[in-house]
């Protein structure tokens, strides 16, 4: 290349074209809604069927592919996925955390592609079928093999089975299968091209294949084609409208009442998008302008005029929503437990920002967490994010990796996030510190133990301890009393029960325990 060149950004028309073509290979589908009935699953097209049949000649398990049916038909398969070559989607199994299934398919080469679209382009009334959402049997029956046969869906998954394909990867195959049913669309961007695109090409050799007609004709008789010149005008008429109808944006597709993407996927034309149709500069040329899209003028949307009351906020829930479980797959872009941490406090933050006395309904300036130093904050996720107080292997990664970024044990990081659930931020405080109260609370405290017949403690600062019996109260600053208990003689103090504001109350936690 010329030193002196260079190279500009694509802006503009370009880019937006360029937008266009990528959202147009990308097709997302909310999970589809559950099916009543055994045989919910069964393809109601031809096509549908063709591929559910290449799904059961490539099973090497016809047990697997019964679970997979049941998975498909109870709702266990989360949002679909399609690209060319590729369909991936989550799939709910016996474990909390679901799984990435995928299935692959052979894209078709350019040469296939060309052949097919000149085969639709020659037989108007295919064309017909496609827009009408009808998949041709004598397009899928081409030499191009549009239809999947035995051994060409590919399985992966990323639970443990090694059957080929597993429930998962079989459960999305199910579901692939409705999709295709919708829209044959759906599997013409499996096999490499979106809709779109397609549109965009049939239309321009369906002109010309009639262009070429007429000139046939002009030159001498030729003999008749089933649908000729005005059967491709007519067919390239209804290309240039389907592109021109203001369509659902990419990145927000629509949905039918099953749950389907509604029909004609791709962005609506531009205004100045035209089809030539006819002959080539001759008599009968013509030009078809796509229709405008529908709208508002931004002065009648911005106009004032009354509006309706908001509807009232929808009601506090009572505590917090748990985040959705990520699948365990390899190669993911981030690790799939720190983003369940961080999505459980968010809504943990949420929640407590809506349910604040001093604001109900409205964040606090400051937010109802106090400005925590780094270890406690790292002490409040951990404690909040997984509020069970048992040891699992979760928690315990999460401890571990806790303990060598903060410079601590994980048997530190495992008290400090007891000390939390006691009592938060100042159960915390009392957990590594001491503090001298004033009299008061504190003086009769021991008075009120022994007038309840409980076991007499020593004071040493904010801490009431019987060291032989691994007993110990620690008076809060928020005048409440957080038990503690040990190994007797050991002085290895752990938060033990909630705190109380009567000191009776909170011994007798630990007496009677």
């Amino acid at each position: 290349m010329n030193p002196g060149h260079r190279r500009w950004p694509v802006t503009g028309r370009a880019a937006a074209a360029d937008r266009l073509a990528r959202a147009d290979r990308s097709r997302t589908f909310p999970p589809l809604p559950v099916l009543d009935g055994p045989d919910g699953t069964a393809a109601a097209s031809w096509w549908g069927g063709a591929w559910l049949t290449a799904l059961e000649r490539s099973a090497l398990d016809g047990a697997r592919l019964t679970r997979g049916r049941a998975y498909a038909r109870d709702g266990h398969v989360d949002t679909i996925n399609i690209t060319p070559g590729r369909m991936i989607a989550t799939v709910r199994g016996s474990r909390p955390r679901p799984y990435s299934a995928e299935v692959r398919v052979r894209t078709l080469t350019d040469q296939e592609w060309d052949a097919l679209l000149d085969g639709v382009a020659a037989h108007p009334d295919q064309l017909t079928a496609l827009l009408a959402k009808e998949l041709p049997r004598a397009l899928a029956e081409a030499e191009s093999g549009l239809l999947p046969g035995p051994g060409d869906l590919v399985p992966r998954c990323s639970c443990p089975d090694t059957g080929r394909p597993c429930k998962h990867a079989a459960a999305l195959c199910f579901q692939v299968a409705r999709l295709l049913d919708a829209d044959p669309f759906v599997l013409l961007l499996i096999r490499g091209r979106g809709e779109r695109e397609l549109l965009d090409e049939l239309g321009r050799r369906s002109a010309g294949h009639g262009a070429r007609e007429s000139r046939g004709r002009a030159v001498g008789p030729a003999p008749a084609v089933p649908g000729g010149d005005e059967a491709a005008t007519v067919a390239a008429s209804a290309v240039s409208s389907a592109l021109a109808t203001p369509t659902p944006s990419a990145s927000r597709p629509a949905f039918g009442p099953d749950g389907v993407q509604a029909s004609g996927s791709a962005a609506a034309a531009p205004e100045e998008e035209r089809v030539r149709l006819g002959t080539e500069g001759g008599v009968g040329a013509a030009w078809a302008p796509a229709l405008p899209a529908q709208g508002v003028l931004a002065r009648e949307a911005l106009a004032d005029r009354p509006r309706p009351p908001l509807p009232p906020p929808a009601a506090v829930p009572p505590r917090p929503g748990r985040p959705l479980a990520l699948p365990d797959a390899d190669g993911l872009p981030f690790d799939a437990a720190t983003l369940e941490l961080l999505a459980a406090d968010a809504a943990a933050r949420a929640h407590a920002c809506l349910t604040d006395p001093e604001s109900p309904g409205e964040p606090a300036a400051a937010g109802p967490f106090p400005a925590l130093a780094p270890w406690e904050d790292a002490i409040r996720l951990a404690a909040t994010a997984h509020p069970t107080a048992g040891l699992t292997t979760t928690t315990r990664a999460l401890y571990r990796d806790l303990a060598a970024a903060t410079g601590r044990t994980p048997t530190d990081i495992a008290r400090s996030v007891a000390a939390w659930r006691q009592g938060g931020h100042e159960g915390l405080v009392l957990l590594e510190g001491t503090w001298n109260p004033p009299a008061g609370d504190f003086d009769r405290a021991r008075s009120a133990l022994l007038a309840a017949g409980l076991p007499a403690l020593r004071p040493h600062h904010n801490r009431l301890t019987d060291a032989a019996r691994g007993l110990q109260l620690r008076f809060g600053r928020d005048h409440r009393w957080y038990p503690y208990e040990s190994e007797p003689g050991a002085e290895d103090w752990w938060p033990t029960g909630p705190a109380d504001a009567d000191p009776v109350g909170a011994l007798t936690t630990l007496v009677t325990r």
